[in-house]
């Protein structure tokens, strides 16, 4: 078995190297008003986002995720605040927002965080990323927001030599990459393995410590019944759960509240978890030979 999925990894690429093609006649028409020096600015900027986009898609790993999804999402505010400027072609408008919406899509797909978490895998595990908790959700994306206007906003003042203001926000742009980059990442380091040895919650958001479920432990591993009681370690997630059920109770440390730094233990006699892909998780551990259904 390959180590990480072909297919979804040349998707990625080829969607990410044809963005320049649908995105710069764009940022050509928008940028024409600028000076030669402002266009030069805009043109690096535009490049190192994309190249650095690109070495993530060539490098597996779960800090490429991290960073991919980060960057993809810059591109369709890109396009439309590009459709504001004078004489810009309505068609260059229309095939540069496509492009960068079909590139925000591929990257935060379940197949591509897969390609890319199994990028950092060791040895014979495998890994499939958990969905992000919903509480989570809303404090991340408003982060972006605050990153992306920043950045943007600093990129376009410097290009018309408001230095000052461009600069300050530049400076508040690396100042929050660096302040929320960790977290972020957590939410690329969230998986359930399949190892030979059984199955493994690896979950920093949720669990104080990684939960190993031996294969010798496991009575069932099966898509979560209607009504079950089973311990929730989704975070609040929607959607389909994998349930794990245990032969005897086991412990799981989940993370507490702030006056409780050693976390909360559980004693579980089963657990529900949220793969954004059940189905083929379900079907690797049967490959493993563990008792799903």
């Amino acid at each position: 078995m390959s180590r990480f999925p072909k297919l979804p990894a040349w998707i990625l690429r080829i969607v990410w190297v044809v963005q320049p093609l649908a995105l710069v006649p764009l940022l050509d028409d928008a940028s024409a008003h600028v000076s030669t020096f402002g266009r030069v600015v805009i043109a690096a900027g535009a490049w190192t986002a994309w190249a650095v986009g690109l070495l993530c898609t060539l490098v597996p790993s779960t800090v490429s995720l991290t960073v991919g999804r980060l960057i993809a999402p810059i591109t369709p505010v890109v396009a439309l605040t590009s459709a504001l400027a004078a004489d810009v072609v309505g068609w260059k408008v229309a095939v540069g927002l496509g492009a960068s919406l079909l590139a925000v899509v591929v990257w935060f797909s379940g197949e591509t965080g897969a390609m890319l978490a199994q990028g950092s895998a060791y040895g014979a595990e495998q890994r499939f990323p958990l969905k992000p908790p919903v509480p989570f959700l809303v404090p991340m994306v408003v982060t972006w927001i605050v990153l992306c206007a920043s950045a943007l906003s600093g990129v376009v003042l410097l290009a018309n030599r408001r230095w000052i203001v461009g600069g300050a926000l530049a400076v508040l742009a690396v100042a929050i990459t660096s302040f929320v980059a960790a977290r972020f990442h957590l939410l690329s380091r969230r998986w359930l393995v399949v190892v030979p040895a059984g199955v493994v919650v690896h979950d920093p958001m949720i669990l104080i410590e990684n939960a190993l479920f031996r294969g010798p432990a496991l009575a069932a591993i099966r898509l979560a019944p209607a009504g079950t009681e089973a311990a929730d370690l989704t975070g609040g997630t929607a959607g389909v759960a994998i349930e794990i059920v245990l032969r005897e109770t086991d412990t799981v440390v989940k993370v507490g509240a702030r006056d409780q730094p050693t976390g909360v233990a559980l004693h579980v006699l089963s657990v529900l978890v949220s793969p954004s892909r059940p189905g083929k998780a379900l079907a690797a551990a049967a490959a493993r030979h563990l008792p799903v259904g």
